[in-house]
């Protein structure tokens, strides 16, 4: 009896998730055009609409969030992410394949790869990809592990910072991607840049998606 109460009980969440991301969508085919020149309005309108999305996400899933891009004449994209949470990434995933067509919008699950030519910034901290490099590490116990050493050139100064760990895990997302970052890698560590780099046999950092790519065909 236990047994068939669990499956009652799984299926019963299956259809509420269900319920829940048709009423969000329809919630949002009423109200996008509000989203689609949410950065030409004024703050505080802004600021409540970002709060109304909140809220209407939410309401599926509190775990998860979102970012709407894309040039507002043209085409909107709409990405709805768990923050590497991968406890959440079946909502995510979920929620985006069950996505109505939209005129002029695009939507997106979890924060996809970009270009590292940027500079984060994050409670205090200031990193720059760019400058970055990283030294693969090998596991004895299993070829096919994906572990690295990254290394920046003031590392000294900033790794006693109480966000330096969650600032690089942010830099890999953006990397990576979110769900590369969350699920591809088995270890990772940081540490000072030496002075010569490429001499140690390190690979900059921004070569990342494409050495994880080549371990992950058995390399």
């Amino acid at each position: 009896m236990e047994k068939f109460s669990v499956v009652y009980l799984c299926i019963r969440l299956h259809f509420v998730m269900e319920d829940s991301a048709k009423k969000f969508w329809n919630w949002f085919k009423k109200n996008n055009e509000s989203y689609s020149f949410i950065n030409q309005v004024d703050i505080e309108i802004k600021e409540k609409l970002l709060g109304n999305f909140s809220e209407e996400l939410h309401k599926y899933c509190d775990k998860l969030y979102f970012e709407i891009g894309g040039n507002p004449e043209e085409c909107r994209e709409l990405i709805i992410t768990a923050e590497g949470n991968k406890d959440y990434f079946k909502q995510v995933e979920s929620l985006v394949n069950t996505a109505p067509k939209i005129d002029k919008w695009v939507f997106t699950a979890f924060i996809p790869p970009r270009d590292i030519h940027f500079q984060l910034k994050y409670e205090g901290l200031i990193l720059s990809p760019e400058e970055m490099w990283f030294m693969p590490l090998e596991n004895k116990d299993n070829a096919l592990a994906i572990g690295f050493n990254i290394c920046l050139r003031n590392y000294e100064l900033v790794h006693t910072h109480d966000f330096f760990e969650s600032a690089m895990y942010k830099i890999l997302d953006v990397l990576l991607g979110e769900k590369s970052a969350a699920t591809d890698i088995d270890y990772i560590a940081f540490d000072q840049l030496p002075d010569n780099p490429e001499e140690e046999g390190m690979i900059e950092l921004a070569e990342l998606p494409d050495y994880i790519a080549w371990k992950k065909k058995g390399n």
